[in-house]
């Protein structure tokens, strides 16, 4: 019988005339490379949800500066309002009569003017999962026309991870780890 390539077949070891591979081993093989390639994608998720928290915090450093330079240009206080799946900045009414910070404490609620910075337009969170928001000192999420005004640090959380957004003295926020 003719074959297409031809060899020496030793009859005595039958080792030697193994060709290929047997479904088991490929079977192994393919187990491996499943666990390898699930662990790296696990892997890039968390460094990219990690990544996105940080992202999310440079971006309101970015943003409490810009609240705080249009408070000043534009005489009104900003307000920071955040949930868990997002957040926005919206300008205080020109009519408030009280201060901010003392409507505040007094719980009343100043009507929302349209905001006149784009830049400050309402934003989701980037990651996937809702964020948990902490600001310190507690209940200071305004920006007024004062130098340095509008919370000293804020703290992101996801549960897993955190990112923290602090104020400086001279009143420039910048992402801590």
């Amino acid at each position: 019988m003719p074959t297409s390539v031809p060899g020496h077949i030793d009859p005595f070891n039958p080792a030697a005339a193994q060709a290929g591979f047997s479904l088991l081993e490929v079977l192994i093989v393919l187990a491996i490379i499943g666990i390898i390639t699930g662990t790296a994608g696990l892997s890039i998720r968390a460094v990219q949800a990690e990544r996105g928290l940080q992202d999310d915090a440079r971006r309101l450093a970015l943003l409490f500066e810009l609240a705080q330079a249009e408070a000043r240009k534009t005489g009104q206080a900003v307000r920071w309002e955040f949930t868990d799946q997002g957040y926005r900045f919206t300008q205080t009414s020109r009519l408030l009569a009280l201060p901010v910070a003392l409507a505040e404490r007094m719980a009343l609620q100043p009507p929302a003017a349209q905001q006149g910075n784009p830049a400050l337009r309402p934003r989701r969170w980037s990651g996937e999962q809702p964020v948990q928001v902490k600001v310190y000192p507690p209940g200071r999420s305004v920006f007024v026309g004062e130098w340095v005004s509008g919370p000293s640090m804020v703290e992101l959380s996801d549960g897993l991870y955190t990112a923290r957004v602090q104020r400086a003295g001279s009143g420039q926020y910048r992402v801590v780890p």
